[in-house]
């Protein structure tokens, strides 16, 4: 009968010590899980933050370039823009002559004549609509790289230092007003602004051209009749009050492979002398001097969807 007794109590202690083992595994387990869960999303911050650290010394080191670039261009345009100006102001002095010229009555016929043929062999009417012609687009493309310099400038330049409390929904509807022209005939717009909106500290002209490069690469997205959608909404990012901006369009979308560099200075999917791959290089740079941050989401054939948070305050 001792023996049973012994036996049975020795089955129920190693039976507790099995069950207290196995809630013990249990325990480990489920803390294992939930480190390896931690683990795994600290290991996705990471790759997010390295990614962001490569941006930011990319964009430092190209920055430095484009700056040295943008200088060393500015001053041979600026002139070249003054000379071409005063040559047409001396060609209007000369052709004003020839006009002068061929309305002198009193002229001796011979002399008349032999500028009339001097004239005709010079083809000066024809000089005259070619020249104003070669003049009008050597000053456009002056003022095109003279503009693409402005973007260069702009990827390095510190910008927004005028902080003022703006309405984001205002800034909205004024850089659609300004877009409305290239994006009309291609785009339908659908505005979802959150009203009551809090206001933002923040440099009103950044944002507006934040906004513009936004729409109009929207735009570019949709080779046909496309969707803009915007949205405005209030968020918390990483502890940070601020208010979130979508720009969602409908058109082409990104390959992962171009998402990664869409942000690099003069990166472009365009053809050439279609673009010059400043847009968003320069819209990802005022967003980060305003102490914001920019993400996009994109799928080939179904479209973009690009996310700006802007905090409330500036720290």
């Amino acid at each position: 009968m001792s023996g049973g007794v012994n036996y049975q109590r020795a089955y129920e202690r190693e039976r507790l010590a099995r069950t207290e083992a196995e809630c013990l595994l249990a325990d480990k387990t489920r803390d294992l899980y939930d480190n390896v869960i931690v683990l795994e999303k600290t290991l996705e911050e990471l790759k997010v933050s390295q990614k962001q650290l490569i941006q930011a010394a990319k964009m430092a080191s190209i920055g430095q370039l484009a700056a040295g670039v943008a200088h060393e261009i500015n001053n041979p345009v600026g002139f070249s823009m003054s000379n071409v100006q005063t040559l047409s102001e001396y060609l209007s002095h000369i052709f004003q002559l020839d006009q002068w010229m061929m309305t002198q009555a009193e002229l001796p016929d011979g002399l008349k004549h032999q500028y009339e043929q001097q004239r005709q062999a010079l083809a000066i009417d024809e000089l005259k609509d070619d020249t104003q012609a070669l003049i009008d687009e050597t000053l456009g493309g002056l003022d095109r790289v003279r503009n693409i310099v402005s973007s260069l400038k702009q990827v390095t330049h510190a910008g927004g230092n005028t902080r003022e409390q703006c309405d984001i929904n205002c800034c909205v509807d004024d850089s659609l007003k300004v877009v409305w022209n290239e994006i009309k005939y291609k785009m339908e717009v659908t505005k979802h602004l959150l009203p009551e909106l809090p206001s933002v500290q923040a440099d009103g002209q950044s944002i507006q051209q934040i906004l513009i490069n936004m729409f109009i690469n929207a735009a570019h997205a949709c080779e046909d009749k496309g969707t803009l959608t915007v949205s405005t909404q209030t968020q918390v990012y990483k502890g940070v009050q601020g208010i979130l901006i979508k720009v969602k369009d409908d058109g082409s979308g990104m390959s992962d492979e171009v998402k990664e560099k869409i942000f690099d200075p003069f990166y472009t999917t365009k053809k050439v002398g279609e673009g010059t791959g400043l847009g968003l290089s320069v819209t990802h740079n005022l967003v980060e001097k305003h102490g914001g941050h920019i993400s996009v989401n994109s799928k080939l054939g179904v479209g973009t969807c690009f996310g700006i948070f802007l905090p409330i305050t500036q720290a």
